[in-house]
């Protein structure tokens, strides 16, 4: 427990760090005319942006509760939310967002569900969640190649097309993890093996009984979504619009600013940031993702008012939800019911 909030506190203080940078770089050349900008927006539009967060939250939460039903498990859809907030938190304060579903998995067993079901539950919400993601990144591929909002061949369009890609073959594995046997098996047989050669598992019979016996629960868990298909293609829907509500944000913070951009191009500009900020390393893709924003938003907007919405777009949707996912951890105490 000490060394994981060790690790949790070494990356906060990387955040920090890298949150001085890019204030720097932002605010060096025209700090009073971005400062003026932000003070002098409409605030009724910046407490709509708080609220579409909370609204992406919500929807996310529904999606998370229904899956947690299709396993045939009870937990309040208000503790969804909770837990929801917890992974956000935990997402944006790890690498590559890594520090998610473990966690994901440790709250649900706290709800009393054992780590094979919990592991599942995770791996499934993943996956209706990704499908949505992929989708939605196709729409905003298309229609940058209809409209060519963008420039056609430049370093930035290739990071686009392979955080694109990266999403997509994370996607086909975790498939494949869901439900392929194959894999599965290759998985028990020569990964088992390869430890046992280099001396980490003693017991190569045990450990690989152990490790099938888990798999056929997995796998047996992972077909009820096979068996749900009018629910899960709601579900990615629900996914679907939770993202476009969460990647509508700028477009309301830029109203509060006076600027008039067309909501389609914001929601697709958004889309392409966060794609870049998918393979970031840095915790929360810090420094990645706003540099991605400005880069795509000059595009719309220009001089310094790029960077005033830069900064708000970035505190209501990265630091205020690592605020009330701060909020939802501490607020947490349920024991567990029962273990595996």
């Amino acid at each position: 427990m000490k060394k994981r909030k060790f690790k949790v506190l070494l990356n906060i203080f990387i955040i920090l760090v890298v949150l001085g940078i890019v204030l720097y770089f932002s605010l060096k050349d025209n700090y009073e005319e971005i400062l003026s900008t932000i003070i002098g927006m409409n605030y009724l539009f910046f407490i709509s942006a708080i609220l579409i967060l909370i609204l992406y939250r919500f929807i996310a939460s529904i999606v998370y509760y229904y899956v947690v039903r299709i396993n045939k498990e009870n937990v309040s859809l208000l503790r969804c939310l909770q837990i929801n907030f917890i992974i956000l938190f935990f997402h944006g304060v790890t690498p590559f967002a890594g520090g998610g579903q473990p966690m994901e998995i440790y709250y649900l067993h706290k709800e009393g569900i054992s780590i094979t079901k919990a592991t599942n539950i995770t791996l499934q919400n993943f996956i209706v969640y990704q499908v949505a993601l992929v989708i939605v990144g196709i729409m905003a591929l298309i229609y940058n190649d209809f409209y060519h909002l963008f420039p056609e061949d430049n370093f930035i369009k290739r990071l686009v097309m392979f955080g694109f890609v990266i999403n997509l073959l994370v996607l086909v594995a975790s498939f494949l993890l869901s439900f392929s046997k194959k894999v599965q098996t290759f998985i028990v047989d020569k990964g088992i093996k390869g430890l046992a050669k280099i001396g980490i598992i003693k017991d190569e019979v045990a450990m690989q009984k152990k490790l099938s016996d888990y798999w056929h629960n997995f796998h047996k868990n992972a077909l009820r979504l096979k068996k749900n298909k009018r629910l899960v293609v709601g579900l990615i829907g629900l996914n679907i619009l939770s993202l476009l509500v969460s990647y509508s944000a700028p477009y309301v913070i830029a109203r509060g600013m006076n600027l008039d951009l067309a909501l389609v191009d914001v929601v697709v500009a958004t889309a392409y940031v966060m794609i870049i900020g998918s393979f970031v390393p840095i915790p929360g893709g810090t420094g990645g993702i706003e540099y991605g924003f400005v880069f795509f938003f000059s595009y719309f907007v220009k001089g310094s008012v790029v960077n005033a919405l830069m900064l708000v777009w970035r505190f209501v949707s990265y630091y205020l939800g690592m605020i009330f996912g701060g909020i939802a951890l501490s607020l947490y105490g349920k024991k567990v019911k029962r273990c595996e």
